[in-house]
């Protein structure tokens, strides 16, 4: 059993496309391969050690909150105080 090509236009029309053509619409679309394992390992690693030396953002942010909530709390406490 032959498979041919075929390509779907917006308005669903379906167009057979010969063996040649598709090789080049395919050549114009560029690689569609997935990256590998390794290149997908190896950009988590890059990445990651952009900023494993660094502070925590999620525990800065956490820590400012907490010292802006400190500082809410001692207003209030203030205004009630008085």
């Amino acid at each position: 059993m032959s498979h041919s090509a075929r390509l779907i236009t917006p308005d669903g029309q379906s167009i057979e496309l010969p063996p040649d053509v598709y090789r080049r619409i395919r050549r114009l679309l560029g690689p569609t391969r997935r990256p590998s394992r390794a290149r997908i390992d190896a950009t988590i690693r890059e990445t990651y050690g952009k900023y494993a030396a660094k502070s925590s953002l999620t525990q800065a942010l956490l820590d400012e909150r907490a010292a802006d909530r400190r500082r809410e709390d001692d207003k209030a406490a203030r205004i009630r105080a008085s």
